[in-house]
């Protein structure tokens, strides 16, 4: 069975540069919070965000064990309009395994949609609508083309598919 979801190989495929500004949506622990720390350097910015105030004081402390010190901690819930994070300015959002979970899927576009520059890119990582040893229930996942028109619908265009694992699908999308 191939290995686990390496967030450093997704966040690489994504042509993410030093000075950029990236933005986690729905950060957890901030599994892609280091490797876009790491890609963007001290001269660009992280901005975690998650609804939850636990992840993101896990998220800064293992941030600051890196000694990165170009990330912040945004606590908003995703299916509400994100003020915090300044229109047209991220040059990558990432939302890994979060959007099966979200029931305001469209407000989540939206914000993706207005804190984007133009033209941004965001990197969309899913859970396979196949069965798995683990993972969501198959119920819960969204279908990969259901996905594409979501985004589509909402004025991105679908730029490349990245290469993942076993377990789950990435579409880099631009604005």
């Amino acid at each position: 069975m191939s290995k686990f979801l390496n967030p450093s190989e997704i966040v690489a495929q994504t042509g993410l540069m030093q000075g950029q500004v990236v933005a986690d949506l729905g950060c957890g622990n901030g599994f892609y919070v280091l490797p876009a720390a790491q890609m963007v350097g001290n001269s660009g910015t992280v901005i975690a965000v998650d609804v939850v105030e636990e992840k993101l004081a896990a998220t800064i402390s293992i941030a600051n064990q890196f000694g990165y010190k170009n990330v912040r901690v945004v606590k908003a819930d995703l299916a509400k309009p994100i003020m915090e994070i300044a229109p047209n300015s991220c040059d990558l959002v990432i939302v890994g395994n979060i959007l099966h979970e979200i029931s305001g899927k469209d407000q989540l576009i939206k914000n993706i949609y207005r804190i984007l520059k133009s033209p941004g890119r965001v990197v969309i990582v899913e859970w396979k609508r196949t069965a798995t040893p683990f993972g969501p229930p198959i119920d819960k996942r969204i279908d990969q083309e259901k996905l594409e028109v979501l985004f589509m619908q909402a004025g991105f265009r679908k730029d490349k598919e990245l290469h993942t694992d076993g377990y789950h699908y990435s579409i880099l999308f631009e604005k």
